[in-house]
């Protein structure tokens, strides 16, 4: 009879301990050397987490350098590890993190896939960095960089069409330096082009603002502050901040992992009109397999990384609609090019789309083509 009883009030026992332990704070985990943030183990030599054992293992595989702003005495921590690269590095070294650990470490990829060239299919890391070194050439050629943020003036509606102009120019030439884009039929390179030119717009200024908390930095050195700009304005800078910029940063994308995001936001096999869908939605297959390459190192970063393309993509529309607006009400003016490829309207003068190319100087720099000669549409 005492037999149930005393077996009920043990389990019951156990129970309450169990529940009494979950409740209690988990004061026992050890936290990251560098940032504060729940260490997941030891890592090249210092107790640390995931983000910062990646970041450390980039820093190192890739050879960076980077350069602080503020003396080099930036707060590492959870919320601001982000900020200042410089300051995040050293602050590993003196964890103990060793340079040694990193280059002795056994790549996630086969040894064999790692001594040749990172492809799959025809489409390469090295071909998308190749397009993106290019562009940065002519962005450079086209708009010198000022690196004094306060001269930097406030953009009028004027000064963004003119930017989004040029950004539109050098996406062209983007897709010049791929070949599989070149090989595509004519039809289609202008499809593809046109179709989700305001999200590659989108990208590349939630880029170019990756320093930057309260402003979104436009191709021509011109910036669109959060607040002070025109009311429909600051709403999109406000969510290119919010939705791109911020989770971008958090992120701290690569090189690799930006053009491969690009490509894949570039190749879209649901353009209306494509005749050759199959092989773009194999070029951006291509592309899926090459940012999964990229981020092989930390799990769950891939999804992070496509789980952005969404709010790209509606960003891109609330943007279409106020440069529509501002049209209709005379706000501003809009050429040929851009209510071509930004609001699909065809241009007055009857010129192709693509031979905007034609407006961007050579790699070189010292020839200058006329625009509308049809010999200058991208070709393979």
């Amino acid at each position: 009879m005492m037999v149930i009883p005393l077996q009920r009030n043990t389990t019951d026992s156990q129970v309450s301990a169990q529940t009494s332990s979950l409740s209690q704070p988990d004061r026992g985990k050890a936290l990251c050397s560098i940032c504060a943030d729940r260490a997941t183990g030891k890592h090249y030599g210092a107790s640390s987490c995931d983000g910062c054992k990646g970041f450390f293992r980039r820093s190192i595989r890739n050879n960076h350098t980077y350069n602080c702003r503020f003396n080099r005495q930036c707060i590492v921590d959870k919320d601001k590890r982000n900020q200042c690269r410089s300051c995040r590095l050293q602050k590993c070294f003196k964890a103990g993190m060793k340079k040694e650990a990193v280059q002795n470490e056994r790549d996630c990829i086969n040894g064999q896939r790692a001594k040749g060239p990172q492809t799959l299919g025809t489409l390469s890391i090295s071909v998308l960095l190749r397009a993106e070194a290019s562009v940065h050439q002519l962005s450079a050629l086209v708009s010198p960089w000022c690196h004094d943020f306060h001269t930097k003036k406030t953009a009028c509606m004027g000064d963004m069409f003119e930017s989004m102009k040029q950004q539109l120019l050098l996406l062209v030439e983007w897709a010049k330096h791929i070949p599989e884009f070149c090989s595509l039929p004519l039809d289609d390179r202008v499809t593809l082009l046109r179709t989700h030119s305001a999200e590659n717009l989108i990208l590349g200024a939630a880029r170019r603002s990756l320093p930057y908390n309260n402003l979104i930095l436009l191709g021509n050195n011109f910036v669109i502050p959060l607040r002070g700009a025109e009311v429909e304005v600051s709403k999109v800078a406000f969510r290119i901040q919010e939705e791109l910029v911020k989770p971008l940063r958090d992120l701290d994308i690569t090189d690799k992992e930006f053009a491969c995001l690009r490509t894949i936001v570039f190749f879209a096999p649901d353009c209306p009109g494509l005749r050759s869908p199959q092989v773009v939605r194999h070029l951006r297959l291509q592309a899926h397999l090459l940012l999964g390459e990229a981020t092989c190192e930390r799990r769950g970063r891939l999804g992070e990384l496509l789980l952005i393309l969404p709010s790209l993509q509606s960003v891109a529309w609330q943007m279409v609609e106020t440069l529509h607006l501002a049209q209709l009400l005379g706000e501003a003016r809009m050429d040929s090019l851009l209510q071509e490829m930004l609001l699909g309207e065809a241009a007055k003068a009857g010129q192709r789309l693509c031979t905007a190319a034609s407006l961007l100087p050579t790699q070189t720099g010292t020839e200058v083509y006329r625009h509308g000669d049809a010999a200058n549409v991208p070709t393979a």
